[in-house]
């Protein structure tokens, strides 16, 4: 998985999750699920945010260079 694509997963995860949680106004229970899912946003994160050159984590490294060894993130 490219470090892009995670990207967009992680910020679908976290929007769903916030909308979700906002549905817990409705009902109560959503909250928890909102929450879990917002948490989920984790993985993809920590799984595949890395350069794939030098295999270091990126941060919140949002460019397109990576910070430790200057390389370009998706080629």
């Amino acid at each position: 998985m490219t470090v892009k694509k995670a990207r967009r997963i992680r910020n679908g995860l976290m929007i769903a999750g916030f909308i979700i949680m906002l549905l817990a106004y409705v009902y109560k229970p959503l909250f928890y699920i909102g929450a879990v899912v917002m948490f989920l946003c984790l993985i993809p994160h920590f799984l595949y945010n890395k350069c794939p050159h030098c295999g270091k984590q990126l941060g919140r490294n949002e460019g397109d260079f990576c910070q430790h060894c200057g390389k370009r993130v998706d080629d």
